[in-house]
């Protein structure tokens, strides 16, 4: 916050600005919230693929949401940054249903799908990050 005060904001603009932040945490908890959510669909959808054998990768339906995503926002200043965010989305969906059919990178010994906390170290994430 020392950039506040250089830059003549002083403590009304500290007080602002811890207020937008604290918007920001309560708007990341509901995120969070409903990315759980989203993957214990994505969990039921990848076991409907394992059972039916279908493939874990469907490009048809990936560029629908896109084209979805593009049409439906709002702002379409946002419009980038929300494909960019789907694609995230969608990519991690498709990594973990791959996990969960065996044809992941993923040691199922690192993960307990039961949704138990399983410590992973940064120095593991850190090495598949710099593997890829």
């Amino acid at each position: 916050m020392a950039w506040l005060s250089r830059n003549g904001g002083g403590k009304h603009m500290a007080a602002d600005m811890k207020k937008l932040r604290e918007q920001i945490d309560k708007i990341d908890a509901q995120i969070l919230k409903l990315y759980e959510e989203r993957m214990d669909v994505v969990s039921e959808i990848g076991k409907y693929k394992i059972e039916n054998n279908l493939p874990v990768y469907d490009a048809a339906r990936e560029d629908a949401k896109l084209e979805e995503v593009f049409a439906s926002v709002s702002n379409k200043k946002y419009a980038d940054g929300a494909a960019q965010l789907f694609i995230t989305l969608m990519q991690t969906s498709r990594e973990m249903q791959e996990d969960m059919a065996g044809l992941g990178d993923y040691d199922y010994d690192d993960f307990n799908w039961d949704g138990e906390p399983v410590e992973l170290s940064l120095e593991i994430l850190g090495n598949k990050v710099q593997e890829e």
